[in-house]
């Protein structure tokens, strides 16, 4: 999933053509749009060492510092977006250490072993183990309406 975190144009420098950082579990974006077209720098998210946020009175600025790379700063962002940006670097970058993928929504927990396993999955792959399959609302709403099905 793609997290845009545009640049407000009533800050300076950002008046015509608001700079635009975004986040997805791969890399860390910052996207300069100008008359000509855009300029786009990258950082992967494993490559980010730190977020700064400097906080001033109506917006915030932005640097995201990377190993091996120059920063990428962006100013004019209200400070809700700057901490949302933060909080998501540092989930991905959590998620990396602690199961080797950074967006977890497509895994579960097996039963047996505690391992995260995919949705689809129907054997872990770690204990091979069966897993049970969950069903979703509307398979359900189809067993209750054939229950309830008589001759007439």
């Amino acid at each position: 999933m793609v997290h845009r975190f545009r640049a407000s144009r009533w800050s300076a420098g950002n008046r015509l053509f608001p700079t635009v950082l975004e986040v997805t579990d791969r890399h860390v974006a910052l996207i300069k749009p100008s008359f000509g077209g855009r300029v786009e720098e990258t950082i992967n998210i494993r490559q980010v060492s730190s977020v700064t946020i400097a906080r001033r009175a109506f917006w915030a600025e932005i640097v995201v510092h990377a190993s091996g790379s120059d920063p990428l700063r962006s100013a004019g962002h209200p400070v809700e977006d700057a901490d949302r940006l933060k909080e998501l670097i540092e989930e991905y970058q959590t998620n990396i250490a602690r199961t080797g993928v950074a967006d977890t929504s497509g895994l579960r927990a097996c039963p047996r072993c505690a391992e995260l396993v995919k949705v689809a999955a129907q054997v872990c792959r770690f204990c091979g183990g069966t897993l049970p399959i969950e069903l979703t609302e509307e398979v359900e709403a189809e067993v209750s309406s054939k229950d309830d099905w008589t001759w007439s």
